[in-house]
């Protein structure tokens, strides 16, 4: 099994709305990908924190290669986060 770890800081000025359509569209993409994506914005509990964080399990490394690689997750990318996203920080184990 792997797990994929997504933290994301976003740029200033990201609206609610902003932030609202990235998550629909992510629990989207994770539904047509057939994807077990849990997600959510940061609870605040700690100064310095990401603002969003989403963790994602595969089956394999070839799972995890399979949904990167997808024309889907890429537009997402492409179109959704790289808007918004001033950094991200990501891990799989």
């Amino acid at each position: 099994m792997v797990t994929h770890i997504v933290i994301f800081k976003w740029v200033p000025g990201v609206t609610s709305d902003q932030v609202s359509a990235f998550s629909d569209k992510l629990t989207g993409l994770a539904s047509d990908l057939g994807a077990v994506i849990s997600h959510g914005p940061d609870l605040a509990f700690r100064e310095g924190n990401g603002d969003y964080a989403l963790v994602a399990t595969f089956a394999d490394q070839a799972a995890w290669k399979s949904y990167q690689a997808d024309p889907r997750h890429q537009a997402f990318v492409r179109d959704v986060v790289t808007p918004i996203q001033a950094s991200r920080l990501t891990i799989q184990f």
